[in-house]
Order: C-alpha cells, then sequence, then structure tokens
C-alpha cells in the first residue's frame, strides 16, 4: 500500500490541509500587540520612508520587506489601508511551504514517514496559530525547511552547491530574527555526531562556501554585518516574558482542560521519541542530525528565561517531522494482527492535532482559554475603534478635538485608531487634559486621570489585551452629540 506511487497524491490533501488551516479567516483574530507593531514599520516601508534597522527592538527586515511587498501587490498604498489578512499572508504563505519539508526528506524519513510528518506539520496547534500571526518565527521557519533540506541533500551527495545554499538560507534566517543562531547551534551539534562520516576535505569546502553565502546575505540585508552582531548585546526584552525552564514542556506535552477544549501535543512528542530511537538504531544520518538539533534547541531555549510560545516554532517543526518517522515505524513493525491498532493511534494523534488547530485558528485564536495564545489581544478593542470611528463621523465636537493615549504598553492600540482623528501618546498625563475629546488611559495612568477627567468626562471599561483594561473618558459634549438622535 505504502510503497504504491498513487500513495503519493494523498500529499495533495496534506497540503490543502495545512493551506485551509493557515488561510481561512485569516483576517479574524484581533491584531496581537506585536502584529500592529510590524505593521507600523511595514507601513513606513510602503510609504516610502524606508526602513532602518534597530539592534535593540523588533528583529530583522526580512518580515517587513515581505509585508511590505505583498501589501504593494494588493493595491496598497498607506498605513490606512492595511489590512489584517495582507499582513498574514506572507507568514501563512510560508507556514503552508512549511508543510512540504518531508519531501525533500524522503530518503531519509520514508514514504510513509514523509507524508505522516507532512500531516503532522499541516495539523500543529502551534504552528497552524502562529503561521497566521505576522510575526517573524513563520519567515524563520520557512527558511529554516530550506536549511534542514540542503543539510539532507549535503549528507547524501557532499555536493558543494548543498552547502552554499544552506548558507544562503541560514543568511535569511540571520536576517529574520538574532535567534537563528540557536537552531544554527542545534544543526552543528547534529552534524558533530556525523563526525566520522563526513570529516574530509568536502567537509572543509562545504564550511567556507556556507560562510561566505552567509555573509554575503548579511552584507546585502544589514550592510554593515556589525549592526546584526550588536543585536546580541543591546536588544531589549520587555517584561512579562520571564517564564521557569519548564514553561516549555507544560505547554506542550501537560494535558490541559480548559472548557469545553483540552491541549496537548504529548502523542506527536511521543512519536518523536520513537522516530529518533529508530533513526539512532538504524544509523539513519539526517533522523541523527533532527534529533541531536532539536535537542539541543529544546534545552537551550527552556534555559533562556525569556520564553514565547512562538520561539518553539523551529524546534517544533522537528519534532513533527521526527514524529512522522514514529509514526511509520509502528505501521511498518506493527505484525498483521496489530496493523489496525497502530494505524488507529496514528490517526487518532493526528485526529487530535487536526481537532486541536481548528480550536486554536478559528474558535479561541485570542482566548485565555487557548493556551497558546500570548497576551491576546481583546475582542472589545474593534467595537472602540467603531465608537470612535462613528464619533468621527456624528461629532462635530469630536472631530475638532484630539485624542490622548496616557500609559505605557499601549500597542495594538495605534494600528485600532488609524483614522480616528489626531492621536497623541503620553506616558503621563498631558497638560490641560480636560481639552482632549477622548482620553484612553491604561491601567496605571486610571487614578490620575479619573481625578482631572471627573467633572469634564464620563467614563466608560474597555479591554485591550488579556487582563489589561482600558478607561476611556469621553468630554461631557462629545458624548451628548453621541447619544443624540440627530
Amino acid at each position: 500500500m505504502f510503497s504504491n506511487p498513487q500513495f503519493r497524491l494523498l500529499w495533495v490533501p496534506v497540503f490543502l490541509l495545512g493551506a485551509a488551516l493557515r488561510f481561512v479567516d485569516l483576517g479574524e483574530a484581533p491584531m496581537h500587540a506585536d502584529e500592529a507593531v510590524g505593521g507600523k514599520i511595514t507601513a513606513d516601508r510602503l510609504e516610502g520612508r524606508g526602513y532602518a534597522f534597530d539592534s535593540s527592538h523588533y528583529h530583522g527586515p526580512t518580515l517587513t520587506w515581505l509585508g511590505a511587498h505583498l501589501a504593494g501587490l494588493s493595491g496598497k498604498k498607506t498605513y490606512a489601508e492595511l489590512d489584517s489578512y495582507v499582513l498574514r499572508s506572507g507568514p501563512a504563505i510560508c507556514g503552508a511551504l512549511v508543510v512540504m519539508l518531508p519531501i525533500f526528506l524522503g530518503r531519509w524519513l520514508g514514504q510513509t514517514g514523509a507524508l505522516l510528518g507532512g500531516l503532522f506539520l499541516a495539523t500543529s496547534p502551534l504552528l497552524c496559530m502562529y503561521s497566521r500571526t505576522y510575526i517573524h518565527e513563520p519567515v524563520l521557519a520557512f527558511f529554516a525547511v530550506v536549511a534542514i533540506a540542503c543539510i539532507a541533500w549535503w549528507i547524501h551527495s557532499k555536493d558543494v552547491r548543498a552547502a552554499i545554499c544552506g548558507g544562503i538560507a541560514l543568511g535569511f534566517m540571520a536576517a529574520t530574527k538574532e535567534t537563528f543562531v540557536i537552531p544554527a547551534l542545534g544543526w552543528c551539534a547534529g552534524l558533530i555526531v556525523l563526525w566520522p562520516l563526513i570529516r574530509g576535505r568536502e567537509l572543509r569546502v562545504a564550511a567556507v562556501g556556507a560562510g561566505l553565502a552567509f555573509m554575503t546575505i548579511l552584507v546585502a540585508c544589514y550592510g554593515n554585518p556589525l549592526q546584526f552582531f550588536a543585536t546580541y548585546f543591546e536588544y531589549s526584552t520587555e517584561a512579562g516574558h520571564v517564564k521557569p525552564w519548564f514553561y516549555y514542556a507544560e505547554l506542550l506535552l501537560l494535558p490541559k482542560f480548559h472548557a469545553p477544549q483540552w491541549w496537548t501535543e504529548a502523542g506527536i512528542a511521543v512519536l518523536a521519541l520513537i522516530g529518533m530511537w529508530s533513526g539512532w538504531a538504524r544509523a539513519n544520518p539526517l533522523v541523527k542530525v533532527l534529533a541531536v538539533s532539536t535537542l539541543v534547541q529544546l534545552v537551550v531555549y527552556s534555559m533562556i528565561s525569556y520564553k514565547t510560545p512562538w520561539l518553539m516554532t523551529v524546534p517544533w517543526l522537528q519534532v513533527c517531522v521526527l514524529a512522522g518517522v514514529g509514526g511509520a515505524v509502528l505501521l511498518r513493525g506493527a505484525t498483521v494482527g496489530g496493523w489496525t491498532a497502530a494505524f488507529t493511534l496514528v490517526a487518532a494523534i493526528g485526529g487530535f492535532q487536526f481537532h486541536q488547530a481548528r480550536a486554536a485558528v478559528f474558535r479561541f485564536p485570542a482566548d485565555a482559554r487557548n493556551p497558546m495564545a500570548f497576551a491576546p489581544t481583546s475582542r472589545n478593542v474593534d467595537p472602540l475603534r467603531e465608537r470612535l470611528r462613528s464619533l468621527s463621523e456624528k461629532s462635530p465636537a469630536f472631530r475638532g478635538s484630539r485624542v490622548a493615549v496616557v500609559g505605557k504598553a499601549y500597542w495594538p492600540l495605534p494600528w485600532y485608531l488609524r483614522g480616528v482623528g489626531e492621536v497623541g501618546y503620553y506616558d503621563s498625563l498631558p497638560p490641560t487634559p480636560d481639552l482632549f475629546g477622548v482620553v484612553i488611559a491604561m491601567p496605571e495612568s486610571v487614578e490620575e486621570a479619573a481625578r482631572h477627567l471627573s467633572n469634564s468626562h464620563d467614563m466608560f471599561f474597555n479591554g485591550l489585551r488579556h487582563e489589561v483594561p482600558l478607561t476611556v473618558f469621553v468630554r461631557h459634549d462629545i458624548r451628548a452629540e453621541e447619544i443624540s438622535p440627530q
């Protein structure tokens, strides 16, 4: 059955399933704060203000370069015209292409292992969710997939072209995000395991070719590569991201019931362990590289106190590939009587992955019940935007005034307040705050704002992010025009 060439046609529904989980209703979830920041940088490119790399924030240029070009192709020309679907389409394309990785590894994974790996990549809730988000990880994952394919190519052929292409992929990973160094370290550790098989002149030539290709891309993307390397000394992290060492194990493996949904990818992890064991027992060189590199990445990421769910994107895509190998081992090793049980187990794991992915991307993309939803934006931001847009049409007093946002960590508000009038952002309450038509106060500024505005403004409550409320002060004359039947 599995050696039948027609079996390859099963890749069509696997890819379509992965694409559907990444593109259907792509623009529906609220914009995360990080997405909104990326949207503003993209708008600067789109409107001709250019791009300047900041070694202390915002990572590399490839995400916003891709976003600006896709926006231009779709006819968007200004910040006000941008929308979430257009921005997220680039990461979604990258995420869909990641599903195809096992096709290029079939020599090492086997036909069945490759197909199962593709299925698990297509349905991983973590990979699906963050392939629908305008952040750097989906782009990083795409270039990581290219690098892995090049490693497989070089292991088989020792062709220097494979090393050069791998160096190019690694260069684009560096141009995407500085964390590229962690998967690169993992792959190097995996190749060291193969040292008796790969040492020699071919390895030296490959290292030089890959290094030159890497530096060429780095110079092309950053100009002065020292700007990029400065990131490792200057990057500034935000508060609220420090997590214990076991955070990722708890996130991905520990079964959690957040009504009405169970969450865990432990089944994939078990299959991956079987795949690792099989690869080691059979001296499969690529599976050895993937196994070692995955473990190295998981350990390094767990040791770093700064943690977010999307940082698991690259190591977890390797886990999914190894799980495909493990699933194939179970099916291949089952006796005639036990094959049905093995098939049922693998199908149940894949089916549960799909069930979770569907819940993550369609039902709970910005819901605290989804453990992968990190600091999700509240759906109440949309009604706030619509309210202010309605005021700009209905209220002359509002059109003649300004909006003040007071406090820190207010993203993604700038994304949602596009086109609602003149908006200013202040760390503390500005002088004569009563002259502002609307004042939006972050939690740390509410008490001071209420003290100054209680006689001139009506107070309303809104949400920004999970457990981050907003207090909205609307001046009395504007409120009177808002509720007026005229």
